[in-house]
């Protein structure tokens, strides 16, 4: 069993019947299927991201609390589920919007069967991408836990080619302290070489980049 065979499909849809036809369609393409008839109604059921792929399909126009404002309230958290949006209307300033904010396709109601299956499947594939991506980061952070601010300051000087006599200047160290960090970081990292450990650190620094990224959305525009 592949991970996309125990993904899920939520569906919030405030319109019984048409919540219906999507899980329906949904099951017929083998996931495991929640349906929702509010967005306050999914927040309260799903208050953290699965571990395996998931995606989200939402109406955009529903009571109290729109698809376009869930679909704020999940990148607020940055909650990285792939999102379909589903319209019986040409909404274009909300559907702007919805793809402003990462949403994967916009859907006409009524869907083409075919078309809605076909952007489930796109949807999942990203999703275990998204999770793949969110395990290897996890994984590289774990391997850093214990390296020093001066190493990581070393290990910056590494990746960025300098010699460990540059380095040793740079820093006023010994060469020999340079040898013994160097020596630290692939112990503590588990780096097979000089050129893994420079792509561990690579990708440990973009991680902290996206962690520390703000998402920015623009006014609800939608009603």
């Amino acid at each position: 069993m592949n991970k996309e065979d125990r993904a899920v499909v939520h569906v919030v849809d405030d319109d019984a019947a048409m919540r219906n036809t999507l899980l329906t369609l949904a099951e017929a393409a083998s996931r495991e299927t929640h349906g929702y008839q509010s967005a306050k109604e999914f927040l309260a059921a799903n208050t953290e991201e699965s571990e395996h792929p998931e995606c989200l399909v939402l109406d955009i126009r529903m009571p109290e609390m729109s698809g376009i404002e869930l679909l704020r309230a999940v990148r607020t958290n940055k909650w990285n589920i792939p999102v379909l949006l589903v319209s019986g209307h040409a909404d274009v300033p909300a559907t702007i919007l919805g793809m402003k904010m990462g949403a994967v396709d916009l859907l006409q109601k009524p869907v083409d069967p075919s078309v809605f299956i076909d952007a489930i499947h796109r949807s999942l594939k990203i999703s275990e991408g998204l999770k793949l991506e969110e395990a290897e980061a996890l994984s590289v952070g774990r391997r850093f836990e214990h390296v020093t601010p001066r190493e990581l300051e070393l290990l910056a000087l590494v990746t960025d080619g300098l010699s460990s006599k540059q380095i040793a200047n740079s820093l006023k160290i010994s060469i020999r302290t340079v040898a013994n960090h160097r020596s630290n970081l692939m112990a503590k990292t588990g780096a097979a070489n000089a050129a893994d450990l420079a792509r561990l650190f690579t990708r440990y620094k973009s991680s902290l980049s996206q962690q520390n990224q703000p998402r920015s959305a623009e006014p609800d525009r939608s009603n």
